[in-house]
């Protein structure tokens, strides 16, 4: 881990011990700091911030990662982190463009927070799991599929004793360090797709489409399908189609602990 990162981590400890000594964070001097001239006092109150569990946060911390001092930068993607009230969105958007390795370390560090954190190695593991981004081809315009698959997956995948699940933002270099601590797990990279809901018969069909990679080579191993109906439902219904994806990306990961020692 960098050096900047690690100070920046320690400075919140201190940070969140003196938040939780107050009764009640200071919240309006914190977010009058996190727009100080002085650079230091920024990154204070954005550590601060981290530590207050306050979703008054959110906007000021997000807005910290486009600030021009790398320390401020490092110490909003961590206290995003640390807040664990969201920001995904904004944390993957300065991914995309930030060029300092300590302020992407810290981003990516937050996002695996946000994902639940370090992955459990139990004595019972034997694989390593990592979900992929959903491929979306349902024809629904309406957002909120990809986290109900993921949520549905993480959820089957917890259920088994031999899975360890990845964080969904984890990098490869991420992934090698972990899976090399434990030459005995093998791991995979399973990828979701959504074929068109279908109505036929006065039934609604749901397929989840899965895809089996090594992992984080991603070397094409095969795939399996998850089919479930619900009858009497004639007519597009988004309540019933969440429930039978919902249902689908659980047994995804209940059939593949049936594959996985096959591969």
């Amino acid at each position: 881990m960098h050096r900047l990162l690690r100070a920046l981590l320690g400075l919140a400890v201190l940070l969140a011990c003196g938040a939780a000594a107050a009764q009640e964070p200071d919240m309006e001097r914190l977010l009058t700091n996190i727009r100080h001239e002085d650079f230091r006092l920024r990154t204070q109150a954005a550590l601060a911030l981290g530590a207050s569990k306050s979703q008054r946060a959110m906007a000021p911390l997000c807005a910290a990662l486009g600030d021009d001092n790398v320390s401020v930068r490092a110490a909003a993607a961590a206290a995003l982190g640390r807040l664990s009230l969201g920001g995904d969105e904004c944390l993957e958007t300065r991914l995309a463009t930030e060029d300092n390795k300590s302020v992407k370390a810290a981003i990516e560090r937050a996002l695996e927070l946000l994902d639940g954190g370090e992955p459990t190695f139990t004595p019972d593991v034997r694989f390593y799991i990592a979900i992929g981004k959903l491929t979306d081809k349902s024809g629904r315009s309406a957002a909120g599929l990809e986290r109900l698959v993921r949520k549905g997956m993480v959820s089957g995948g917890s259920q088994v004793s031999t899975f360890a699940l990845a964080p969904g933002h984890e990098t490869p270099t991420r992934a090698k360090e972990r899976i090399s601590k434990h030459p005995k797990v093998k791991a995979f990279l399973l990828t979701p797709r959504l074929p068109p809901f279908e109505y036929a018969d006065g039934n609604l069909t749901v397929r989840l489409e899965v895809a089996m990679f090594s992992y984080p080579e991603r070397a094409l191993l095969g795939s399996y399908t998850v089919r479930l109906t619900q009858p009497d439902v004639t007519k597009p219904d988004p309540s019933s189609e969440n429930d039978l994806v919902s249902m689908a990306a659980e047994r995804a990961l209940e059939k593949f602990s049936k594959i996985a020692p096959t591969l």
